[in-house]
């Protein structure tokens, strides 16, 4: 049987997407609490009834390749049988929580040059994600190959949101519903097919967790 790939995409294409300088306009999602860093996205959260900023930082992803199943699948001759490989992450938690089942995230992009060759344009729109704790870890997403094609279909347990484009490259983020308790991401995704990206912004919603020592708020 011809092995099947996943391809790829290392996480310095995920920064290349991300501006690290300050925007000319930085958004002021709270009155009087600005953005600091557009280097990664930030979530308006509220902890004890009043709102702040919390910086949601990056994660590296893994790949779980289930040799054990897909040798087992095989061996049983079925050309029907599909092999799987799962996107993971280490821990069974993320080390930020957010208290609000509503939060509100903002993101900065860099703009896209319409001129340049569409290799250049890696990522689409970012997707916020439910992710399944598994003893000590977290899956994001699962992968299943057909062997008769080649091809492959991800089902993330992907939560439906408004994107709002703001001004001078930032995007605000918004869940359509309140979000359950639990652990999520959010992460860019890849106009290659069958592809990934090797970092996510993953966070813990818990309305009983100790307040981010990075949270913002206003004075």
């Amino acid at each position: 049987m011809r092995p099947v790939i996943l391809p790829v995409l290392l996480s310095s294409f995920v920064f290349a997407v991300i501006s690290p300088a300050f925007a000319q306009h930085v958004p002021e999602p709270i009155p009087g609490v600005p953005i600091s860093n557009g280097s990664f996205p930030w979530a308006v959260d509220t902890y004890e009834g009043k709102q702040e900023l919390v910086p949601i930082h990056h994660t590296n992803v893994g790949v779980n390749n289930h040799k054990g199943a897909n040798v087992a699948g095989s061996l049983a001759g079925s050309v029907f049988y599909k092999p799987k490989m799962t996107t993971e992450i280490e821990g069974a938690h993320a080390r930020v929580a957010l208290h609000s089942d509503k939060p509100v995230f903002y993101v900065h992009l860099m703009e896209e040059d319409s001129s340049a060759d569409s290799s250049e344009n890696i990522f689409g729109p970012w997707a916020l994600v439910r992710a399944k704790i598994d003893k000590d870890h977290r899956v994001l997403s699962q992968v299943k190959f057909t062997q008769l094609t080649g091809n492959a279909k991800r089902s993330d347990s992907q939560v439906d949101v408004n994107v709002e484009k703001l001004s001078d490259g930032w995007m605000k983020i918004t869940p359509k519903a309140p979000l359950a308790s639990g652990e999520y991401a959010l992460q860019p995704v890849p106009r290659v097919a069958n592809t990934f990206s090797t970092i996510v912004f993953d966070f813990t919603v818990d309305p009983k967790a100790p307040n981010s020592p990075e949270a913002k708020s206003a004075l």
